[in-house]
C-alpha cells in the first residue's frame, strides 16, 4: 500500500552517524519539493504536467498531456509546449509537477537557491563542527519535523516557533531569506539557525548536554571495544562539534553536565528496581526504592 500524500519514504543513513539526515522521498501533494518524481500513483492519463528532462534546479519546464501508461514508470506523453503535437515516451522521474502547480515549483526553486547562495557567502561547510553541532541542537531539541540539513533549518513553522520560545527569540525575528514553502514547511538559513542554537544551548543547557554526554560515553565505549575501529573517527569529528556545544552551553555547562549525570544515574537505579521486581527479589527492590525516596 503506498503511504499517503505528503509521506516520507526514508532512505537508511551512513552507518554509525546518528545525526546525518537520511534523504528522502516525498509523494507528490500541495506543495512537495520539485526535484523529487512524482509517483506512479498520482500520474494520471489526460492530466497536463511539468517535464523536466534535465533534473535539476533551473533547468526548463516543457508542457505535457499524459496519454497513458505503456509499463512500470514509462508513459507516453503528448508535448503542448515546445513542439506542439510530438508524441513520446517519459519516465515517471521526469515529471515534476502537475502543470497548474509549476509557478509555485519554480517560486520554491528560487527561494532555496538563495538560501544556498547566502550560505556559501556565509563560508558554510557540511563537514565543519558547526554543521555538526546544529544538527545535533536541533536534534536535542526534540520538536517533530525540525531538523538542520544541509545549511538550511527545516520544518513544520509551529515547531520553530516553539524552540525560539523556549530559547528566549522572538517568534517575529527571522531572516529576509527565512520563508514557508508551497508544501507548509518553514526554511532559515544558516546564520539564523547559529543564532537560534547559541540561545537555545544557553536557555537549556541540559536538554542538549544529556545527548552530548549520552553519545559520546557511547560512542568512546564502542571504540574501546574489539572491532569498535569503525567508530573512532567519527567520534574525532564529533568531539570539536560537541566542545563547541559545551561552550554555547555557557557558565551553567558544568551544573547542567553534573545533573545530566545524575539524571542516568537515577534512571539505573530505577532499571535496577524494576529487574529485581522481576526476578522475585522484592525487598532488595523495595530497599532500594526507599533509598531512592528519601533523597
Amino acid at each position: 500500500m503506498l503511504p499517503p500524500v505528503g509521506s516520507r519514504r526514508p532512505i537508511p543513513a551512513p552507518r554509525g552517524d546518528p545525526y546525518c539526515r537520511p534523504v528522502v522521498a516525498r509523494r507528490p501533494g500541495p506543495g512537495i519539493h520539485c526535484l523529487t518524481a512524482m509517483w506512479k500513483a498520482d500520474i494520471k492519463p489526460g492530466a497536463e504536467y511539468a517535464l523536466r528532462e534535465a533534473r535539476s534546479p533551473g533547468a526548463p519546464l516543457q508542457h505535457v498531456r499524459i496519454l497513458q501508461h505503456v509499463r512500470g514508470k514509462k508513459w507516453k506523453a503528448e508535448w503542448i509546449d515546445p513542439n506542439p503535437g510530438l508524441v513520446e515516451y517519459v519516465e515517471s522521474q521526469n515529471l515534476i509537477a502537475r502543470w497548474k502547480d509549476r509557478h509555485s515549483v519554480l517560486r520554491d526553486e528560487e527561494r532555496s537557491q538563495r538560501l544556498r547562495q547566502h550560505n556559501d557567502a556565509l563560508g558554510y561547510s557540511e563537514e565543519s563542527p558547526i554543521a555538526r553541532a546544529l544538527s545535533v541542537v536541533f536534534d536535542a531539541a526534540g520538536e517533530k519535523g525540525l531538523s538542520f540539513y544541509r545549511g538550511i533549518l527545516s520544518g513544520p513553522p509551529d515547531a520553530l516557533d516553539r524552540v525560539k520560545v523556549r530559547a528566549g527569540i522572538d517568534r517575529a525575528k527571522h531572516s529576509p531569506l527565512a520563508h514557508v514553502d508551497r508544501d507548509g514547511t518553514s526554511h532559515a538559513p544558516f546564520d539564523e539557525a547559529l543564532d537560534l542554537a547559541k540561545a537555545f544551548c544557553a536557555k537549556e543547557p541540559a536538554a542538549v548536554l544529556v545527548r552530548v554526554e549520552a553519545t559520546e560515553e557511547d560512542w568512546s565505549r564502542k571504540a574501546a571495544a574489539p572491532g569498535g575501529d569503525y567508530i573512532v573517527g567519527l567520534l574525532n569529528e564529533y568531539r570539536a562539534a560537541w566542545a563547541l556545544i559545551r561552550q554555547w552551553a555557557g557558565h551553567d555547562a558544568a551544573i547542567a553536565q553534573r545533573e545530566a549525570r545524575i539524571q542516568r544515574l537515577e534512571r539505573l537505579v530505577w532499571d535496577a528496581i524494576y529487574a529485581l521486581q522481576k526476578a522475585g527479589q522484592d525487598d532488595e527492590a523495595r530497599r532500594l526504592r526507599r533509598a531512592v525516596e528519601r533523597e
